[in-house]
């Protein structure tokens, strides 16, 4: 490139400034080159070249080359090595690549601790508004590196995100140049733009970047951008751009003076030219300020509200309509200068074949006629002119003005019909984004998941979330809604009285999954909803039933076959969209899914009841206590909503690293010959030791017969103890003749039978008791206890002894069995097979 051609390239006012010269909008500014009190050196922007007017100077006429080699009194070559980044100028690469041994990355991180060191480089940073100590940047006194002597440097970025390149900002007290850069200079600051980014800010100093991020909150997937000054849109920053395919919006930032304004105009231009679908909008500074200098005198408001009045750099106004079209769901307005229409009732967007409307056409000229109303589909053509003849018969109207009405309402009926139809199906298939981990996240939860504790730190935190007391069943219901994610799913029962905490545990347990978007949640679940999703939209879900005593008997087979089954087929009639013709078909609901259910029966239908674990809500006076006082620290905020949430927050952490893998049990464990539904409850026993097995799988053994297969985990015995100590209490449940609810009853009232008769000094068998006495002791209700008497007495737990007065009856307790008992020997046949397997290995 010729010195002429390179001239053109530069903006002789764009550089003045760059050389410090303070220019005022007329374009003049006082000569550097003698004292001067008086501004008497004039910049032309036309003629590209600045004039000396003082007598006592010599500098006289210059032009950009002559001004900056005048001004450091420098040789031509040098002066043009200076000027090449403001002149966009791209070399053609030499045949031998130069090298450069230099680490801007380790130079970066050697210099960025100076910048707390330096009082001057602080105060510097203050006066411009920006607090250090969230600014990525750092300073160089001058004895580390030899060039960007005295400067605050900030970081210019590649794509990968590594230093490439530095920025010096120079804050010495000497010297009229404030920029500099290292050699060839490459990079962006702050970084390139995400990919993701819909809305770009480009600013025209680095300084403003770091005052936007510091003072104004960037809208949802909005990236900033620096230019390096009104010429310093590089190649680098061009690329960028077009890399951007989510991008909407361009925003050109720079500041307010005549060269910041020219350079808005050029590249809001360049940009709409080359991006025509983008919105190109500039924001309007104030005259003579930029994005920094807006803060010495205004609060940071400002820049919020300087963003939100932002205009189009191009306008696109459109010829102004004669009428206007007013488009809502039920009721649709068309008024132009003689007609007024409405279009009553929802658009059918269904069959875009048809275009079916009730109308009511009014005359505007003649208000006092009756309206035409009328029901017709508007794309048929016969029975629209039928309707335009009749209307300008009655309404005393034009049938051209008529016809273009109705011609203008049917388009765009038609286009919001279709922008409806396009939301629809966007909406529909939209797939929800999960949270990313940060790195520090990711190791959190992986040092978490290896340590030896985890189960207990896994307790620790579940009771974190707000679960009081019940801990133990918490993990226990936490490892089975785990399971599905894994091949293997279970299903859990919680029972417990109203108000009991069912669905606080439940719920608690649920949040704690990490994808939230397949964990469904359900009040309600009508006959036959389950068959009508679609094939795979319950595969690997986790299903929460708040209240499963409300499921239709249609609704409980279906979930029977989910459960145990994993998938659901029914036969159907399907109609042929081409032929008409219906014929029969089948329809698929895939699974697995697992499940976690909290109702208030006592037993269920027992097919129901086979498939679940079944627990029961700890009821007694003194988990009651923990509870209560668990509420009044919430309500002190002794414990905050925040603190519950990042305990949630860090078992998803957890869960999210958790993947599915076949699992080799090798250890065989039965249970007692006593246990209702053995064989199925077996099998379930082993699918939850698996679950166990692969909650610790970073602690696990894994193997795999070839390289291409995928591994296997090998359960180890600490499993199968974790899994009794969790599983015993359904074990039990499955064992014991009573439910949950009503054992946890009938030991608390064979607990005050015995104190009862101690103090009256009877036998037990002896002593007898009547409803209300136990009703106003236990502090239940009467329909409440009366189920509870109800089914003790049909399963002989209790009988009436004689009618009082008042028909009154009393009761006594005819069974006294030994839970306690039941409950050792089952742990003991379960535990003596466990230390059996350890002696054998």
């Amino acid at each position: 490139m010729d010195i002429g051609t390179f001239k053109k390239e530069l903006d002789i006012l764009e550089i003045g400034k760059e050389l410090g010269l303070k220019i005022e909008k007329n374009g003049a500014c006082l000569c550097p080159f003698h004292k001067d009190k008086k501004p008497s050196l004039m910049f032309s922007r036309e003629k590209q070249i600045v004039t000396c007017f003082s007598g006592n100077c010599s500098a006289g006429t210059m032009d950009v080359i002559d001004l900056v080699q005048k001004f450091y009194s420098w040789e031509l070559p040098k002066t043009l090595e200076w000027l090449k980044p403001y002149a966009n100028v791209v070399e053609t690469p030499k045949t031998t690549p130069v090298k450069t041994s230099m680490n801007y990355e380790a130079l970066f991180k050697k210099l960025q601790p100076k910048l707390k060191q330096s009082s001057n480089a602080r105060t510097y940073l203050e006066s411009r508004h920006l607090d250090y100590k969230l600014l990525e940047a750092a300073f160089n006194k001058g004895k580390d590196y030899n060039s960007l002597k005295h400067c605050v440097i900030f970081p210019l970025k590649n794509k990968d995100g590594n230093i490439v390149s530095l920025y010096g900002r120079s804050i010495a007290s000497t010297g009229n140049y404030k920029h500099f850069y290292t050699k060839n200079r490459q990079g962006l600051y702050p970084k390139y733009p995400p990919a993701t980014t819909k809305k770009l800010i480009i600013t025209e100093s680095i300084i403003d970047a770091a005052t936007l991020q510091q003072h104004f909150t960037l809208p949802r997937d909005t990236a900033i951008l620096t230019a390096y000054g009104t010429n310093g849109i590089t190649p680098q920053h061009t690329e960028a751009v077009s890399q951007l395919e989510h991008l909407q919006e361009i925003i050109l930032w720079l500041d307010g003076d005549d060269a910041g304004k020219k350079a808005t105009e050029k590249y809001g231009k360049e940009f709409a030219k080359q991006y025509p679908k983008l919105q190109i909008s500039k924001v309007p500074t104030l005259d003579g300020e930029d994005i920094n200098s807006l803060l010495d005198s205004h609060t940071s408001e400002i820049v919020t509200q300087f963003f939100e009045k932002r205009i189009q750099v191009i306008s696109t106004k459109q010829p102004q309509k004669d009428y206007t079209l007013n488009i809502e769901t039920h009721k649709t307005i068309y008024q132009d200068e003689h007609l007024n229409i409405q279009v009553l009732g929802k658009l059918d967007t269904k069959n875009l074949g048809a275009l079916r409307v009730t109308l009511v056409v009014k005359s505007k000229h003649n208000p006092n006629q009756i309206p035409v109303r009328n029901t017709l589909d508007l794309y048929h053509g016969d029975r629209i002119e039928k309707f335009v003849r009749t209307c300008a018969e009655k309404l005393e109207t034009g049938t051209s003005f008529i016809r273009k009405a109705l011609n203008t309402l049917t388009e765009g009926l038609e286009n919001h019909r279709l922008q409806q139809v396009e939301i629809a199906q966007e909406q529909q298939d939209e797939k929800p984004t999960l949270r990313e981990l940060t790195n520090q996240e990711k190791q959190a939860a992986l040092l978490l998941l290896k340590d030896k504790n985890l189960t207990k730190i896994l307790t620790q935190k579940l009771q974190n979330t707000g679960i009081v007391g019940e801990e133990k069943k918490a993990l226990f219901l936490f490892t089975i809604l785990l399971s599905h994610q894994m091949h293997h799913t279970l299903h859990a029962m919680v029972q417990g009285t109203s108000g009991s905490g069912k669905s606080h545990l439940i719920k608690k347990v649920a949040d704690c999954m990490f994808n939230q978007q397949k964990i469904k949640r359900f009040t309600r679940v009508s006959e036959k909803s389950f068959y009508n999703y679609g094939s795979y939209d319950l595969q690997h879900c986790g299903i929460i039933l708040e209240d499963y005593d409300g499921l239709a008997e249609e609704a409980q087979l279906a979930w029977r076959e989910l459960q145990s089954n994993g998938q659901l087929s029914s036969s159907v009639s399907l109609k042929n969209e081409m032929t008409g013709e219906i014929k029969s078909g089948e329809k698929w609901v895939y699974g697995p899914i697992a499940s976690l259910v909290a109702t208030t029966k006592f037993r269920l239908y027992e097919d129901n009841q086979s498939r679940v674990f079944t627990i029961a809500i700890d009821e007694s006076e003194a988990q009651t206590e923990k509870v209560l006082e668990y509420m009044a620290s919430k309500a002190s905020k002794g414990i905050t909503e925040q603190q519950e949430q990042q305990a949630i927050r860090e078992i998803q952490n957890l869960v999210s690293l958790l993947k599915p893998y076949a699992v080799q049990n090798n250890y065989r464990l039965h249970l007692p010959k006593t246990t209702q539904q053995r064989r199925r409850l077996t099998q379930m026993l082993h699918d939850f030791i698996e679950q166990i097995t692969l909650l610790h799988q970073y602690n696990r053994q894994r193997i795999s017969a070839d390289t291409q297969e995928p591994q296997t985990l090998i359960t180890e015995l600490e499993d199968l103890e974790l899994a009794v100590d969790l599983m015993f209490e359904s074990i039990v449940l499955k064992t014991d003749e009573l439910d949950g609810i009503l054992r946890q009853f009938y030991e608390n009232l064979k607990e005050y039978i015995t104190k009862k008769a101690k103090k009256i000094g009877k036998s037990l068998s002896e002593t007898d008791f009547i409803q209300r006495e136990i009703r106003q002791e236990f502090r239940i209700s009467k329909t409440q206890l009366f189920r509870y008497f109800t089914e003790l007495q049909e399963l002989e737990y209790i009988t009436k002894t004689h009618t009082g007065s008042r028909n009154t009856f009393s009761y006594k307790i005819g069974y006294w069995d030994n839970i306690e008992k039941l409950r050792t020997e089952i742990r003991d046949y379960l535990y003596k097979q466990i230390q059996a397997f350890k002696k054998n290995t």
